[in-house]
């Protein structure tokens, strides 16, 4: 918040970020087993209501630094808690619709997963009321921060031809899974990251490319090993990324920067 807070006003094109799933993950837990403080993470009892303040604060604070007419994408997914699986997906778009943002899209990313991790019940109970569909999707979900003039109300108004013409999307392939709101895309096994819960690359490279301009500024208010700077960087995007712990900004540091010593030798 004190980031935000500090942030000009009007500054972002684009935000992506995809916020802790309430307390599926103990993040700090998380750091002091890769320190080996600790053996395992334990959940924190963080209440609903706690939750959504927290959320709605910093989305709300994110509203003023976006442009208008930019978008604020969000990955999130329901979570399980006690034995109940929580719709909080559909209670974060309510959420933000009352903050202000503008719900523009409902991308669905289907995590191409070989195993059916749900199905034991169903195969020792084969019989109605036993089905339990493997989880293997999560939400993308599009808003964007109205603008004064409807016809302002998008990223391109104000875009020379020639500036159109170097951000042109490669639509080779865009008929096939692309042009359609299922997104497959394989997620990351937990030897290929040191965060417990990052997006893929690939996302974040989608997301960048097909919602913001080179050269415009993007944010992730919830950078963890920073997924979304390494895409900017990768697409020439100005970015910054917002992460309380140290251990996950040195990780997400040193990929951009390896990236960056990579980039200059070709």
């Amino acid at each position: 918040m004190d980031v935000l807070n500090a942030l000009p006003a009007d500054e972002f094109v684009l935000a992506f970020t995809s916020p802790p799933y309430h307390n599926a993950i103990n993040y700090s837990q998380h750091v002091d087993k890769i320190k080996g403080r600790v053996d395992h993470w334990k959940r924190e009892n963080v209440s609903y209501d706690e939750y959504r303040q927290f959320l709605t604060d910093r989305f709300a604070a994110l509203m003023r630094v976006v442009k208008p007419g930019g978008y604020n994408v969000v990955n999130i997914s329901p979570v399980g808690w006690n034995g109940e699986r929580m719709a909080l997906p559909f209670h974060f778009v309510s959420w933000m619709e009352q903050i202000g943002w503008k719900f523009k899209e409902d991308i669905v990313w289907e995590k191409t997963i070989a195993r059916d991790r749900r199905s034991g019940v169903l195969l020792q109970h084969p019989y109605p009321g036993y089905y339990y569909p493997s989880l293997v999707s999560e939400y993308v979900f599009v808003f964007q921060k109205p603008a004064a003039k409807k016809d302002r109300e998008n990223i391109y108004w104000n875009r020379t031809a020639e500036e159109k013409e170097r951000n042109k999307l490669d639509l080779s392939n865009f008929q096939g899974e692309m042009s359609k709101n299922v997104w497959k895309i394989r997620p990351l096994s937990p030897q290929e990251n040191l965060h417990p819960a990052p997006f893929p690359l690939e996302l974040a490279e989608r997301v960048v490319s097909l919602y913001s301009y080179q050269g415009d500024a993007v944010i992730d208010i919830f950078a963890g090993s920073g997924q979304t700077g390494l895409a900017c960087e990768k697409l020439g995007r100005r970015h910054v990324g917002i992460e309380i712990l140290k251990e996950y900004v040195d990780y997400a540091v040193k990929r951009i920067q390896a990236h960056i010593a990579q980039t200059k030798m070709f």
